[in-house]
């Protein structure tokens, strides 16, 4: 089987891969390298690695890994013009994170045919517009939840958020409650807002489809249908993947 393995800019993700089918998935912090490795040898020695990088400081660390682990150099993939079921209108085309790549070909994969609208919700927050014809068309970027909490905090260091996913109203009635509802309410707003206007675009009846690792903070907020797939990104690089 192929290793999968995603490098964000503040965690690793990682999936086994049997053709499309995936297992074992997993995520660490790199700061706990040492138990992400071992999760990642755990699944014996993989056919290939094949890996996608927004956080290419990283990269020859884990190539290293890998190498010294398996003797296997990690196949890299990225962002193209045309490619898997999707044509690019981003310019320069290998500009785009090849994550959010990754994550509109496993969306093209999932529903052929359908106008989609991927939410990926890490670091930063991207709202990714693909057509029923398979065009990216652009998206917008936003500051993630615990990203835009960071540069509070570093202006106004009295307004803190509290820790952990807390249920929060439009009405908080402490300080913390009320930066918590603003970073997680306005996060939803904002989704909901792009979606609606990306809808425009890409045609009606668009899929509005939530991906990483704070998808399950902003979902409890959005109005509108939508669906959570946590290892979309993880999808579309078993359709990259030789």
């Amino acid at each position: 089987m192929r290793l999968l393995c995603d490098l964000g800019h503040t965690r690793l993700k990682w999936a086994w891969a049997d053709g499309l089918t995936l297992s074992a998935c997993g995520s660490a912090a790199y700061e706990g390298a040492g138990g992400y490795a071992a999760r990642l040898a755990g699944g014996g020695t993989p056919s290939a690695v094949v890996a996608l990088s927004v956080a290419r400081d990283r990269n020859e660390a884990f190539a290293r890994f890998c190498e010294e682990r398996w003797g296997i150099t990690p196949l890299w993939r990225g962002s193209l013009r045309e490619g898997f079921g999707v044509s690019s209108q981003y310019e320069p085309a290998g500009s785009l994170g090849a994550d959010r790549f990754a994550a509109v070909v496993g969306a093209r994969a999932r529903y052929p045919g359908r106008p989609a609208c991927i939410v990926d919700c890490g670091t930063a927050i991207t709202v990714d517009a693909l057509d029923a014809r398979g065009v990216f068309r652009g998206g917008a970027i936003l500051p993630g939840i615990a990203a835009a909490a960071r540069a509070l905090r570093g202006i106004a260091p009295m307004l803190v958020a509290p820790e952990g996913g807390a249920d929060y109203g439009p009405c908080g009635r402490n300080t913390g409650d009320a930066v918590g509802a603003g970073l997680v309410l306005g996060a939803a707003g904002a989704v909901e807002r792009i979606f609606h206007d990306q809808e425009a675009i890409v045609g009606a009846g668009a899929l509005l489809v939530l991906t990483g690792g704070d998808a399950p903070r902003v979902s409890p907020y959005l109005t509108c249908a939508h669906e959570h797939l946590p290892h979309l990104t993880l999808e579309g690089l078993a359709v990259m993947a030789p």
